[in-house]
């Protein structure tokens, strides 16, 4: 297993809108991928905007999360803020640390 983290640069209209779903995105992640589900940043580029970074524990996580979570009824609510995507990858962590 090598740690993987999926990278989304997106829009969305409602700022607030979109921030109020995202702790119950964040519990849905936990709760489907327990352990596999690292952790998750969301932010926003000096253009407006949004960046969801999220780390899993391995690329076959991250696959199966991207494809199962955006069509999850429960889920509807972050992913119903998103307006258009315009990009979304994944890439293998070679080294990280922290402070």
């Amino acid at each position: 297993m090598s740690t993987t983290i999926e990278y989304v640069r997106f829009e969305a209209t409602d700022p607030a809108e979109l921030t109020a779903h995202r702790e119950h995105l964040v519990t849905l992640l936990r709760d489907r991928y327990g352990a596999a589900f690292l952790g998750a940043h969301l932010a926003r580029f000096e253009d407006g905007s949004f960046l969801d970074f999220i780390v899993w524990d391995s690329p076959e996580t991250a696959a199966r999360a991207a494809q199962e979570m955006p069509g999850d009824p429960a889920a509807k609510g972050f992913f119903g803020a998103i307006g258009t995507v315009h990009e979304m990858r994944h890439a293998e962590v070679l080294h990280s640390t922290r402070r």
